[in-house]
């Protein structure tokens, strides 16, 4: 399955939706797009994962690289509750605290790691 990347502004800020599967195929072009997203519209963003079929490892680290570079240029990356698929490879790497369950309303996520994970 491809994956599907699209952009949608919401009080003037860009919604990144994602949908299909972020694993190992795919995980740095989602990388790259959120990256492109921040450099273009600015560090503050949110991430709807609701659409997301399957993640592992690789679309987890995507996920924290680019709330590293949000982060680091003053901003933030905020998600919109995970698909059941990304959540559970989500909880994996972040605190419970940090997932909206899936239908609940955005979670910001701190930045707890001093430079990026590769």
């Amino acid at each position: 399955m491809r994956l599907d990347l699209n952009v949608s502004l919401s009080a003037g800020a860009p919604v990144v939706g994602v949908g299909g599967e972020v694993d190992l195929s795919t995980a740095d072009d989602l990388y790259e797009f959120l990256a492109t997203v921040i450099r273009q519209r600015g560090p503050r963003l949110t991430l709807d994962l609701r659409r997301v079929t399957f993640m592992d490892s690789r679309g987890a680290t995507a996920v924290l690289r680019a709330r590293h570079m949000a982060r680091s240029l003053g901003g933030n990356l905020t998600l919109i509750g995970p698909s059941a698929p990304a959540a559970l490879v989500l909880r994996a790497v972040l605190p419970d605290q940090d997932l909206a369950p899936p239908g609940q309303t955005a979670v910001a996520l701190p930045c707890r790691h001093p430079h990026p994970l590769r």
